[in-house]
């Protein structure tokens, strides 16, 4: 058996029509064999788990390298964490359920990684299936991420991080992300990049790496703005962990505030309410002190407790 050059480490909770399409595309292409891909089905039916086993069972030769299948409790950080104790590749992605891979993308990620050995993470872009950009404003050009650009180069789904860098500086911050116990519904993929970068770890990003995904402000309803306020919150919770640019955040949420006004003018009102919401959870976040319809999340100390796991240059001072 080859020995898996590349894991794919993906979280799930009942969406196997989802799983069944990224998990199509994986064994359609080229490096396919190259790679293992190791599922963390939260559902209570294992609907995704059985999508697996129908489509690579342990039995297929040659399709991927190595599978796994476990479960976990609720929470993407959660699940991803336990994913990674599964994992034997010395690269690892964390593509999310909705998402899926050009034919190109995996033996792109696998060569990238072959051709430097001091390379401690990788980003693409994301893009919709007919070509516009998906969730983020990308860069256009090949570069360094760095803490002034990681906004516009790198989302959870696009990112391939060396094992043995993420292992340096701790896994996923489980206080943070989709499904998580408290209120910082987002950032723990920015966490990790800031935190290998801290560290002295190089990450770059590379355009030409595409991954597909459907934007999700296409047909937003009234739950799409409370998760935006709590994508907010994570992400200002962000900002104070790493002591971040204010300057910068003050650029992000001015932008963010236009958005509110030219989407009003249009008529979207959701997404005007949605974007709204986010500068409301980007300040809660800063400060730490959990919007109302969130503080159930938050327990009885308001905040979530501080990570033990390192951050930022500078952490260390009062």
């Amino acid at each position: 058996m080859t020995a898996p050059a590349l894991a794919l480490v993906v979280t799930t909770v009942g969406r196997p029509t989802e799983f069944d399409r990224l998990l199509r595309s994986v064994l359609a292409s080229d490096v396919a064999g190259q790679v293992e891909l190791v599922l963390v089905d939260q559902s209570p039916d294992q609907s995704c788990a059985a999508v697996l086993e129908r489509l690579a069972p342990p039995s297929a030769p040659g399709a991927l390298a190595r599978t796994a299948r476990t479960t976990s409790g609720r929470g993407a950080s959660v699940g991803r964490n336990v994913g990674m104790g599964l994992v034997r590749a010395p690269v690892v992605g964390f593509p999310d359920d909705n998402c899926w891979y050009t034919s190109s993308t995996l033996r792109a990620v696998v060569e990238t990684f072959a051709s430097d050995g001091t390379l401690a993470g990788l980003s693409g872009r994301q893009l919709t299936e007919s070509g516009l950009p998906s969730m983020l404003r990308w860069r256009r050009s090949t570069g360094p991420i760095t803490r002034w650009n990681f906004l516009h180069t790198s989302i959870m789904s696009t990112m391939f991080f060396r094992r043995e860098d993420m292992d340096a500086v701790g896994h996923f911050d489980e206080s943070m992300g989709v499904g998580s116990a408290g209120w910082y519904g987002a950032g723990e993929e920015s966490d990790l990049v800031l935190r290998v970068l801290d560290a002295g770890g190089r990450v770059r990003y590379d355009p030409r790496i595409v991954v597909l995904q459907e934007e999700p402000r296409e047909d937003p309803d009234e739950r799409f703005v409370t998760k935006m306020l709590s994508y907010g919150c994570g992400m200002g919770h962000l900002w104070r962990l790493h002591r971040l640019s204010r300057p910068q955040l003050l650029y992000y949420a001015v932008r963010k505030c236009g958005a509110v006004l030219l989407r009003a003018a249009r008529g979207q009102r959701v997404l005007a309410r949605a974007d709204a919401a986010y500068v409301r959870g980007l300040v809660a976040g800063v400060v730490d002190r959990p919007p109302r319809v969130l503080r159930e999340r938050a327990g009885p100390a308001g905040g979530a407790e501080a990570s033990a796991l390192p951050r930022g240059p500078g952490a260390a001072r009062g």
